[in-house]
C-alpha cells in the first residue's frame, strides 16, 4: 500500500536541491530589516517609544543595512509629519538621525514651526478680543468658547503652514533621491 505524504513533505522532497544564492540571501536579510522600521517610527509616533528606543532599535539593525534604515526612519517620520504640532515632536527625531544632507531642512523646519508671529495676528490676541467683543454685549463666563474653527484667518493660516511644510517634504524628498546610493 502506498505511504500518504504530507504537503509540506512534498514540497521538501520536490525543492530539496534549491539552494538561495548569497545575493538571495543577502536581499532576504535587508528587505527582513527593513520590514523593521515601520514599527521603529510608529512605535515613536504613537508616543510608546522616546527617540532612544528608536536608536537602540536602529543599531540593533547589522552595520551593512543600517545606513538604508537609517534613511528609511528619516522618510517615515518625513510621512508622519503633518502640522506644527507633530513637527515639534518629531524634530527631535529626525535630528538624531539626519546626516549633514538632512540638518538645514530640519533647522528649515524648526524655523517655520516656531517662526514669531506678529502678538496681534496669532489666533490666541484674536481669540481674546472675540471674547471682549462678545462680553460688551453681554455674553461672557466660563461657557463661551471660540474654536480657532470658526475664524477665516486661522484657516488661511493653517493653509499656508500645510503648503509650507509640503513643499520643505518635498525638496527634503528630492535631495533624498539624489543622494541616494544607486
Amino acid at each position: 500500500m502506498a505511504e500518504i505524504k504530507s504537503t509540506l513533505a512534498i514540497v521538501l522532497e520536490k525543492t530539496k536541491h534549491l539552494v538561495l544564492t548569497p545575493e538571495e540571501r543577502e536581499a532576504m536579510e535587508r528587505r527582513e530589516h527593513l520590514e523593521k522600521v515601520p514599527g521603529i517610527v510608529q512605535r515613536f509616533v504613537d508616543g510608546a517609544w522616546s527617540v532612544d528606543h528608536m536608536q537602540e532599535a536602529w543599531r540593533h539593525i547589522p552595520e551593512a543595512f543600517r545606513e538604508e534604515a537609517r534613511r528609511h526612519i528619516l522618510q517615515r517620520l518625513l510621512d508622519a509629519l503633518s502640522d506644527e504640532h507633530a513637527a515639534e515632536k518629531l524634530i527631535p527625531a529626525m535630528e538624531a538621525f539626519a546626516s549633514q544632507v538632512d540638518m538645514p531642512y530640519i533647522q528649515r523646519l524648526a524655523r517655520l514651526v516656531t517662526q514669531d508671529m506678529d502678538p496681534e495676528q496669532s489666533w490666541e490676541a484674536r481669540r481674546r478680543k472675540l471674547l471682549a467683543d462678545l462680553a460688551e454685549k453681554g455674553i461672557r463666563g466660563d461657557a463661551v468658547h471660540i474654536p480657532p474653527t470658526l475664524d477665516p484667518r486661522w484657516h488661511l493660516s493653517q493653509r499656508a503652514m500645510h503648503d509650507a511644510l509640503e513643499a520643505l517634504k518635498a525638496e527634503w524628498r528630492a535631495a533624498h533621491a539624489s543622494t541616494a546610493p544607486r
